[in-house]
């Protein structure tokens, strides 16, 4: 962690410093919680289950989690909804951005550890499988996106027709050349 604090270019743009309480503020509001490590391959399973494919395996996600401290985040109870981001390094928004980057297992040196600048986002997931879920992530990823990471660029991938739908309505636009089936979200102006 330290070696991404002293080697980091704080001149390049854009970049955040988005630290973990200020996003766990904004996920209360739509009483979405950080998954537990009792509650992550649970997360996982729904997760998976509604976009109908793979997603990391638990102990990535456990690992990604504990270097950021804002990585698996569900909500309800029983768990009906679930949010996957990872705030990544200068080399990391690169990655995203050529292809490089492994969301199944990203390298260390793409991911932002916790207290650092972010240069960009990834999201993993944002899904729910009630109509309240699909609510609540919905707006937590607004919310995040204008008042968390409004500076950096936000990425995803449609996974599902819905997914492409709701990431289009977010103002998400498709990227080519990039992982595949990637969409944008560019920096949002303080303008």
């Amino acid at each position: 962690m330290t070696i991404h604090r002293t080697v980091v270019s704080q001149t390049a743009r854009p970049y955040c410093n988005t630290l973990p309480g200020h996003v766990a503020k904004i996920m209360g509001k739509y009483a979405i919680r950080r998954a537990g490590p009792g509650e992550i391959i649970e997360t996982l399973r729904l997760g998976e289950a509604l976009i109908g494919g793979a997603l990391a395996r638990p102990e990535v996600v456990g690992t990604i989690d504990a270097i950021t401290q804002m990585t698996i985040w569900n909500t309800g109870d029983p768990i009906a909804g679930v949010f996957l981001l990872v705030p990544v390094t200068e080399e990391g928004r690169a990655a995203v951005e050529n292809g490089s980057f492994n969301p199944a297992d990203p390298a260390i040196r793409h991911i932002a550890p916790a207290g650092t600048p972010i240069f960009g986002v990834y999201c993993g997931i944002y899904a729910g499988a009630t109509r309240d879920a699909r609510k609540s992530v919905l707006m937590a990823a607004a919310d995040l996106r204008l008042n968390a990471f409004a500076p950096v660029p936000t990425y995803a991938r449609g996974a599902t027709e819905d997914g492409a739908r709701s990431m289009l309505r977010l103002g998400y636009r498709p990227v080519s050349g990039g992982l595949k089936d990637l969409f944008v979200s560019d920096p949002v102006s303080a303008d």
